[in-house]
């Protein structure tokens, strides 16, 4: 019996010395060079500076990932199945369903069906490999690799040229007009990470983008009811100042884009991204009319992909002129008035058509927000003159003398009675209700 147990107890010193030793050793390999990306972890009562980049060479080592063979991971994305493939030093990584916050787009993450990668280590430890993103024989599909540097963790992903419908058909379930719509064009995107930054680059490319089968041209001869009064012309004038405000003020490309300005919801996305909430959108004149129209204002991304997809027919279907046209005739002004004709007789006594520059101007401004800024000119008693300003000066095609006019103009104007009186009487409704 003594035998046994001296033999257990050696075993059992020989098991905590080799621990200790491979202990020794992992820290050693963890130990951070001068200026290495370093992350604090508590060991029993110690705590330790690591080297992160050391840590993640260890988990893309071929043997760390061939350990994970087999086995699945709960994320907070969903479930991960790492899987190893007919192929030397290859794995895959599939998450089905796959859910990503983006904060930028909306109060709800995006739910993909499918999410696959294929995993390859090269003999830096760096990792690459090809993706697919949702189900069926057509996914849409790119390449990935990630490279580890001494401060951060950098991971690009690449997809090129692939037809967009594939790219609308991952939110198909969200798309109640996908099955009609006839989708062509081409997407391309570039996209990087920085860990522990959490900064993205992000250059995504449409090419031909198309739309048709959503029957947007019944609008071509539609005559809206909004804001009319009996005897006012079955389309309205809204004169030469108040188009062209209105363009400055929300969607200054507006003759140049096809219903979309990919530049612009990308900024804005970026910009919500920071917030981590759905600020700015980033939206053209097509777009605001699709979401008066046929989409409503869901903070959902799904009513961004269907009010692209509207922008994009209805900018074909109806032309530039006409689809200005019915936008004015329908937009929200604030204080429950609808198009620019009721907004133009509620705040100036006159029809728009008469509205001088500045007076277009202005009313151009509250397009952004009508009530909020009606309010906050019934708090302080007068305009937001910077805004104003701001808005006269991106007015086009007026000469530059025109402009700095216009813009010295704006700085001065004070609003008349008649839009004062509502604006206090906007101010005084949100207050009472606490907003």
């Amino acid at each position: 019996m003594k035998r046994i147990l001296k033999w257990l107890l050696g075993l059992l010193c020989g098991l905590l010395a080799g621990l200790a030793l491979a202990l020794f050793f992992v820290l050693r390999a963890l130990q951070p060079a001068p200026g290495e990306w370093t992350r604090l972890v508590q060991l029993g009562p110690f705590q330790r500076e690591i080297s992160m980049p050391a840590v993640l060479r260890i988990a893309s080592h071929p043997f760390t990932l061939h350990l994970m063979a087999g086995r699945s991971f709960r994320t907070p994305y969903g479930t991960v199945h790492w899987q190893a493939v007919n192929a030397p030093n290859t794995w895959r990584a599939v998450c089905a369903p796959c859910t990503l916050p983006v904060g930028g787009l909306g109060r709800e993450p995006l739910r993909l069906s499918r999410v696959e990668f294929t995993v390859v280590p090269d003999m830096q430890m760096n990792l690459q490999g090809h993706f697919a993103l949702g189900e069926g024989a057509e996914p849409l599909q790119g390449r990935w690799s990630s490279r580890i540097e001494r401060q951060q963790l950098v991971l690009q992903f690449r997809i090129a040229d692939e037809p967009a419908v594939r790219a609308f058909a991952l939110f198909q379930r969200d798309i109640p007009e996908f099955a009609r719509a006839r989708i062509d064009g081409r997407v391309s995107v570039k996209a990087q990470w920085r860990w522990p930054a959490r900064e993205w680059e992000f250059k995504p490319r449409l090419d031909g983008l198309r739309v048709s089968g959503l029957g947007t041209e019944v609008l071509l001869n539609a005559q809206p009811a909004c804001g009319r009064d009996e005897g006012d012309a079955e389309r309205p004038d809204f004169g030469p100042w108040l188009p062209r405000a209105v363009v400055a003020a929300e969607d200054q490309r507006y003759y140049e884009h096809p219903g979309y300005d990919l530049q612009e919801i990308v900024a804005a996305w970026f910009g919500n991204q920071r917030d981590e909430r759905a600020v700015a959108g980033g939206s053209t004149l097509a777009q605001q009319l699709a979401k008066l129209l046929y989409t409503g204002d869901s903070r959902h991304h799904g009513r961004k992909l269907r009010e692209l997809l509207y922008a994009v027919e209805l900018d074909r279907t109806l032309g530039k002129p006409r689809l200005l046209n019915l936008y004015l005739a329908l937009a929200p002004w604030g204080d429950g008035q609808c198009g620019a004709q009721a907004a133009a007789r509620h705040f100036f006594r006159k029809d728009a058509a008469h509205l001088t520059p500045v007076e277009a101007v202005w009313l151009a401004t509250l397009l952004h927000n009508p009530d909020r800024e009606l309010a906050q000119m019934g708090r302080h008693g007068d305009a937001n003159r910077a805004r104003v300003a701001w808005v006269a000066d991106q007015l086009r095609p007026v000469t530059r003398g025109e402009r700095e006019a216009l813009v010295k103009a704006a700085e001065r104007w004070r609003p008349p009675a008649p839009a004062l009186r509502v604006a206090m009487a906007v101010a005084a409704s949100q207050a009472a209700q606490g907003r």
